[in-house]
């Protein structure tokens, strides 16, 4: 009688077990889950899904648990992720507790390496119910508690369908820190003078306000008594400049009729000059102009039309007051063809107002020197030295060609061939170091930049230069540590760089207040974006000096949150325009999905 009673109530525990299980599986679609957020998101290059579970009240059986596993899936594969396991009230073992009156509440969270291609990569989660006095602690995978505890798969639930990877859009390069160029271009020059024109003209006016404000004309006048004081010098050059503004090719022009202005100007004090000398020297009336001929064949004069100064308006820039000159020095150091360059440089209305004032007037010039030793190879001459025989050139004068040159690739070359002849010079390995940086060679850079700190430990620029390598390598510790010693040994880039570290933790709001002290740049519009701001980063877009790819997809992504369509694919063309291969990133960017399936916006994405 015992045995029978006790096999009706182990069979009416199976049945009700059953049952229950049964009913949670049938009854699973009330079980409510949302990613946060939807889609998932990349932070730090990493994918994080996080997603929240309520469970309705009189749902969950007191004596059954049920295993989650998310599982990521993409065309390259698919990752289960960490598994989680809900119990009901009469389940011993690990897991989330559920109340079966009162339902409950849980949240998910876990993460994994982003790799391209992810972006069209689904979440899906197919819990797995079972009748358990204990939880299984020992399964790994759904299919251990489907073999080992009998379990029920209740049925796909989407979670996430694409991952929104607009995270890795943060701006990592930073300021990198190149060390002063020693170099002494003038070197042999006892004195210069300056004679300085209008804009876009080569007509002398001594009354013109810069030839007022310099003493051009005792400028010219010092000259003359320089050469009745110690003769006349080895050598003369004149060279005439013109500001980087406007047509290059008349910039060239004008700088050819100032420097003709300028050996005019020349040819007027050498005669008057060499007339002393010859009533000094008592030379006879009629021998005076053989004596002039004579003395002029000693003379090496050179004349020289430089074009736009860009160099000189990099000097300036950096040497001034102005708010974005970083901004400024990167586009002219970056961007190749001039007439792109003027143009982002005209941008900024407000800046390029300020260069209108305190720089351009400076460089529409033309520029007499006497050389009374041997002078230095011009701009044009240490450049093809470089290329064609370093080996001729110092150290300082290889460092100056690299400093000089806007392709970063011959700055590294330049750079690494200082390295390798002057091992000594802890500049050659910084520099080298920092260019290799910018153009991507993360390890060259290291190997680098270890030799100059052994060399030079507490030095600003170095240490800056090793903050934005461990960023790239993402030992944000040791950036940070780097940055902030940078900034205690006097280095205002570090000072710029430290926000980076809180964009790529994700602490946007932290990375704006700091970044509002830099206005018009491209990461503090990113923080904007990122603290759910896209108006307002639109602004800041809208005056960055450097209007590239980046700026334009970036202000795209900002007018598609914003639900402007218009403007959106504006901005998204003209990002393409400029760089062919971001295409690929907007046809499976989630921030554009709700025009995946536009006409306009399958136009702008066709690949060729």
């Amino acid at each position: 009688m015992r045995r029978n009673l006790f096999v009706l109530t182990l069979l009416a525990v199976l049945l009700t077990g059953c049952s229950g299980l049964s009913k949670m599986k049938s009854k699973s679609g009330k079980v409510r889950y949302q990613a946060v957020p939807n889609p998932v998101e990349t932070m730090d290059d990493k994918v994080v899904v996080k997603f929240t579970g309520q469970i309705p009240e009189k749902y969950f059986n007191k004596g059954c648990a049920v295993f989650l596993q998310p599982v990521f899936s993409w065309e390259g594969g698919s990752i289960p992720l960490e598994p989680m396991t809900l119990k009901g009230e009469n389940v011993d073992g690990d897991g989330t507790e559920i109340s079966y009156a009162k339902g409950g509440r849980f949240t998910y969270s876990d993460q994994f390496d982003f790799k391209p291609g992810m972006e069209n990569g689904r979440v899906v989660l197919n819990p797995v119910g079972y009748k358990a006095g204990k939880t299984n602690e020992d399964a790994r995978f759904a299919e251990d508690v489907l073999r080992d505890s009998k379990g029920v798969e209740f049925g796909p639930v989407l979670l996430s369908d694409g991952v929104n990877n607009t995270s890795s859009w943060v701006d990592i390069k930073g300021n990198i820190s190149i060390a002063p160029i020693n170099y002494n271009k003038t070197q042999g020059v006892v004195e210069t003078a300056d004679i300085y024109f209008l804009n876009g003209t080569s007509v002398l006016d001594w009354n013109f306000s810069m030839n007022q404000k310099f003493d051009s004309y005792n400028s010219l006048q010092q000259l003359k008594r320089i050469m009745l004081e110690q003769g006349l010098p080895k050598q003369i050059a004149i060279t005439g400049w013109a500001s980087p503004e406007g047509e290059e090719t008349n910039n060239v022009g004008v700088s050819k009729n100032r420097a003709d202005v300028a050996t005019a100007q020349l040819n007027k004090i050498l005669d008057e000059v060499l007339e002393t000398m010859a009533r000094r020297a008592k030379v006879k009336p009629q021998d005076v102009e053989y004596y002039k001929y004579q003395q002029l064949k000693k003379l090496i004069i050179s004349t020289r039309a430089a074009g736009e100064d860009w160099v000189h308006f990099v000097v300036m820039v950096e040497a001034s007051g102005i708010q974005d000159k970083h901004a400024i020095i990167n586009i002219v150091e970056t961007q190749q063809n001039v007439i792109k360059r003027e143009q982002m440089i005209r941008n900024m209305a407000e800046t390029y107002d300020e260069l209108n004032t305190e720089i351009f007037p400076n460089l529409r010039r033309a520029q007499i020197a006497l050389y009374y030793s041997e002078a230095r190879l011009s701009d044009p001459e240490l450049a093809k030295q470089a290329s064609l025989n370093p080996a001729k050139l110092s150290f300082d004068e290889l460092m100056y060609a690299a400093y000089i040159n806007y392709n970063y690739d011959t700055k590294l070359k330049y750079y690494k061939w200082a390295t390798e002849n002057h091992s000594q010079e802890w500049a050659a390995w910084n520099n080298a170091g920092a260019v290799a940086f910018y153009l991507d060679s993360i390890d060259e850079a290291e190997r680098y930049l270890n030799v100059a700190r052994d060399l030079n430990p507490h030095n600003p620029d170095i240490l800056n230069n090793t903050g934005l390598l461990y960023l790239a390598k993402k030992d944000y510790t040791l950036a940070k540590h780097y940055f902030e010693e940078a900034k205690r040994q006097g280095s205002s880039d570090a000072d710029a760089n430290i926000p980076i570290l809180n964009l790529k933790r994700g602490n946007y709001a932290e990375a704006q207040k700091t970044l509002k002290q830099n206005p018009c740049t491209y990461n503090l519009a990113f923080a904007q974006l990122m603290n759910d701001e896209p108006s307002t980063a639109i602004r800041t877009l809208d005056c960055c000096l450097d209007q590239n790819a980046d700026v334009n997809y970036l202000r795209a992504i900002c007018f598609a949150r914003l639900g402007d369509k218009t403007n959106c694919l504006k901005n998204l063309k003209a990002s393409i325009d400029d760089q062919y291969e971001y295409k690929r990133k907007a046809m499976v960017d989630t921030e554009f999905s709700e025009y995946w399936d536009d006409d306009e916006f399958r136009l702008i994405v066709k690949l060729w």
